[in-house]
């Protein structure tokens, strides 16, 4: 029995129903000298009824073009016979919060099931299918199943996460299991962004979308403060604020095509949970609410060194906060929870005098500033930042990057930034006070009321839907197995043939050479 691996051309099925259109409609004649056309009318009209489906007849090139045209639609549609000699298969399926995106009303994950399902008909009874979801954690949903109900109803059960997906680890696994088969196996990975570098085969699914999301969220005492993301054109949207599930605000916000801004709202007194939603619907729901905990006031002191604006400006956002100045040669001598010393580098600590971190001599910035997946960059774009020079930063975590070197890095109690903040327009971008925000939320947290857990906020790149990776094979990984024979090359064979029969009979050498000889013979009389 003949199966299909790209049954959506099955559309292409028309064309052989467009040629006889095509016939129907052509008009030939042929030109004739009669004495008088009176007597051609009636035989005329008694012709006119039949005269559409005269056309059909005693004609050899239809035929021949119909089936052309069935050969070629049925090729499209990549034919196959299912079967074949029982293998391995691994399929990884990306779970991360983009696969949530809808497109044409089916997310990507329901369309990468739906092209799984294409993929277990072909298979050889006996494949044995190992099925792994991706998401922060990768997991085994089975494991060299033959029974392929068992497989279908794993693959049914997937559901989205919210956060990212680490599908690189997921591959690994997938690896590490193919190396331990004696007959290999082949792997592949539904997703909608996963692009091979190894003998594995991506199927990616969906198209790209507009997308608005809350990109940040932050509630104290009193207010709220939201940060919208626009992943698609310029527009404006709807937003409204509840305090304890009641509605407290709404606003409109107007936000350029991929830009983010900021909105802030009043909320009563003793609320304990804020939650802010983006009204209009787009491709992705999942990222158009957030919730946080509101945050109860704590009077700390932060003692600054340097005579900084820019950062006593940033500092001072939180409300909770006083910033003193203290001597940059005794910063100790100055009571607080949070000392900020130097210009270049800058230290934050909660214990001056003692540092895990060393920098080395000051360099030209040759590359953009990036920004390493931490807590401490959440919120952050880098857009148009530039750096004229920095210290490489030794010891900790990285948390900001110049090419290779870290120009910013992090521990639990500590956070040193190896350049000037005079050398650089980060102050002046919105992404300067949400990374001293998030500084200060790891070094001296503040307290939140007694509210009910909340889902963590998606992270941007999920956010972004804009574009979708194309199928793509990894280097040895061969076609998209389907476990039977490939019959698109003899039907495309097959359809060139007929094109060439086609092309001589449109030509008639024959016919016209034997009505030129027939005419010889009668002129010869």
């Amino acid at each position: 029995m003949i199966a299909f691996a790209a049954p959506q051309f099955a559309w292409m099925l028309l064309i052989p129903a467009a040629v006889v259109v095509l016939y129907l409609l052509r008009r030939k004649y042929v030109p004739r000298q009669v004495p008088s056309a009176f007597l051609w009318q009636k035989a005329l009209r008694d012709h006119a009824a039949n005269r559409p489906l005269q056309r059909l007849r005693k004609n050899l090139l239809l035929p021949v073009q119909l089936l052309a045209a069935l050969l070629l639609a049925l090729a499209l549609m990549q034919p196959y016979i299912p079967g074949g000699e029982a293998g391995r298969t691994i399929l990884i399926f990306d779970i991360s919060g983009s696969m949530q995106a809808t497109s044409g009303g089916k997310t990507r994950l329901d369309e990468a099931k739906a092209r799984a399902e294409e993929l277990l008909r072909g298979l050889p009874a006996g494949e044995e299918i190992t099925v792994l979801a991706a998401g922060e954690d990768t997991r085994q949903m089975t494991l060299g199943s033959r029974d392929r109900e068992e497989v279908r109803q794993a693959v049914l059960s997937l559901a989205c996460e919210n956060g990212g997906a680490d599908l690189e680890r997921a591959v690994s696994l997938a690896e590490a299991i193919r190396r331990e088969e004696e007959a290999g196996a082949r792997i592949v990975v539904f997703s909608d962004s996963y692009i091979p570098r190894s003998a594995v085969t991506a199927v990616n699914s969906g198209a790209g979308e507009e997308n608005r999301a809350v990109s940040a969220l932050t509630a104290e005492e009193g207010r709220v403060y939201a940060r919208i993301a626009n992943y698609g054109s310029d527009c404006t949207v709807t937003l409204a604020c509840l305090a304890d599930g009641n509605l407290a605000e709404a606003k409109e916000l107007s936000i350029p095509a991929g830009e983010t801004a900021g909105v802030t709202f009043a909320i009563p007194e003793g609320t304990v949970l804020a939650e802010v939603e983006i009204r209009e619907a787009d491709a992705l729901a999942a990222d158009n609410r957030a919730a946080a905990a509101v945050i109860r006031p704590v009077r700390r002191t932060v003692a600054l060194t340097d005579d900084s604006l820019f950062l006593e400006s940033a500092l001072k956002v939180r409300q909770d906060l006083t910033v003193v100045r203290t001597s940059g040669e005794n910063p100790e001598g100055t009571p607080a929870d949070l000392y900020v010393t130097g210009s270049n580098p800058v230290v934050f600590t909660r214990y001056p005098g003692e540092t895990v971190f060393s920098f080395g001599e000051e360099q030209e910035a040759k590359a953009s500033l990036a920004a390493e997946n931490t807590p401490l960059t959440a919120g952050l774009t880098l857009k148009n930042v530039t750096l004229r020079s920095f210290r490489p930063v030794a010891g900790g975590k990285a948390m900001l990057r110049c090419g290779t070197e870290a120009a910013a890095a992090y521990t639990d109690s500590e956070v040193a930034v190896g350049f000037d903040l005079h050398d650089t327009n980060l102050p002046l971008k919105y992404d300067f006070p949400v990374m001293i925000q998030n500084i200060l939320d790891l070094l001296i947290p503040r307290q939140a009321s007694e509210a009910p857990e909340t889902e963590p906020l998606m992270p941007a790149r999920e956010s972004d839907v804009r574009a979708v990776a194309p199928d793509a094979e990894g280097p040895g990984s061969g076609a998209l197995p389907h476990g039977g024979q490939d019959l698109t090359t003899w039907f495309l064979i097959a359809f060139l043939f007929l094109l060439i029969a086609e092309f001589l009979l449109a030509r008639q050498p024959w016919l016209r050479a034997g009505k030129t000889a027939k005419g010889g013979k009668r002129h010869a009389r």
